[in-house]
């Protein structure tokens, strides 16, 4: 069995042949190549936390994994993440544990290239103005991925928190050598903007259709409990929808749940999954004012596509610990 730390992980992903590898995963789930349930979480009443199972079983790939994720709400008080991470790969052919990594920047990571997959299939050409809301990890992973994608000139972050923006402008400018402006309000980052990314744990709407500028292509990421809601209804009226996988937005994603339930849309308004997309089984943007969505979860199929593209770039690379259990 395969150790990979996160620093390992994070020497052996090339985003732009993740961004590929995860596109073929796409494509297999909605083609009925990938199997994979909707996540299964056990509440942890007593400390406000939740375990997380994620398996899947990727067929053409060749890949069986599984990430299971914890989430500790007092971490941060032992100098701790709140959410942590780990990914299991196993054989296809005995079922033998192949390797076990470090899940906390896979689920970063394989997140922002997967926006960056559904940015190069539904956004316009040219989208020079890129607006964040949210400046935490998840935000910092779609730069990086997004610039890959896209000739992006301009970037404006918002964040209630002003230091979580000034940080990631220090840690991020000199990177992309693209200049990055913090604004104070989730409206200034919206406006004028040809690329969206909303990243945030917001339980009310904090983008609202009125400020979208026609054409422009979001990525919704940050709702991914019931409970949770970044976008207002009106903008998915307003905006053709892609989802990572129906069965797992109709479970987990407030921000279509609720929409649904106060009647503005209809399940049948999600347009397709990304996988149908880039499977060519349906079309992508119609034109240049069309307003899109991509709203994501987060699935199982994109960890253990990451994992198993992890593993074998270690084991070319002879990098890792091989461990007997």
């Amino acid at each position: 069995m395969l150790v990979l730390s996160e620093k390992e992980v994070r020497r052996l992903i090339d985003v732009e042949e993740l961004i590929q590898a995860l596109e073929r995963a796409h494509v297999q789930f909605s083609t009925g190549k990938a199997v994979m349930p909707v996540r299964l979480v056990v509440p942890l009443p007593e400390i406000k936390g939740r375990i997380t199972s994620m398996p899947a079983y990727l067929g053409a790939d060749k890949a069986l994994g599984m990430k299971v994720v914890t989430y500790f709400p007092e971490n941060p008080k032992q100098g701790l993440p709140t959410i942590l991470a780990t990914v299991f790969l196993y054989s296809t052919e005995t079922g033998k544990l192949l390797a076990v990594m470090d899940g906390t920047y896979i689920t970063s990571i394989r997140t922002a290239c997967v926006s960056a997959a559904a940015t190069r299939a539904l956004a316009n050409p040219e989208t020079p103005v890129l607006g964040i809301l949210g400046a935490g990890v998840q935000a910092r992973a779609h730069i990086r991925a997004l610039c890959r994608v896209r000739k992006i000139r301009a970037i404006k972050v918002y964040d209630l928190v002003e230091k979580s923006v000034q940080s990631l402008i220090q840690e991020l400018e000199p990177e992309v050598g693209i200049k990055i402006e913090p604004v104070k309000t989730a409206e200034a980052a919206v406006r004028n903007a040809d690329l969206l990314v909303t990243v945030t744990t917001a339980k009310e709407p904090i983008l609202s259709a009125d400020w979208l500028k026609p054409g422009v292509h979001i990525n919704a990421v940050g709702s991914h409990r019931p409970d949770l809601r970044e976008i207002d209804a009106a903008t998915f009226q307003r905006a053709k929808v892609v989802v990572d996988s129906r069965e797992a937005i109709m479970a987990e994603c407030g921000d279509i749940i609720l929409a649904i339930k106060e009647g503005a849309i209809t399940e049948d308004h999600i347009y397709a999954e990304i996988g149908e997309i880039l499977a060519g089984k349906k079309a992508g943007r119609k034109n240049a004012d069309e307003v899109t969505v991509y709203k994501c979860v987060g699935v199982a199929i994109q960890d253990v596509a990451t994992a198993q593209f992890v593993y074998r770039k270690a084991i070319e690379r002879k990098i890792g610990v091989n461990v007997e259990i």
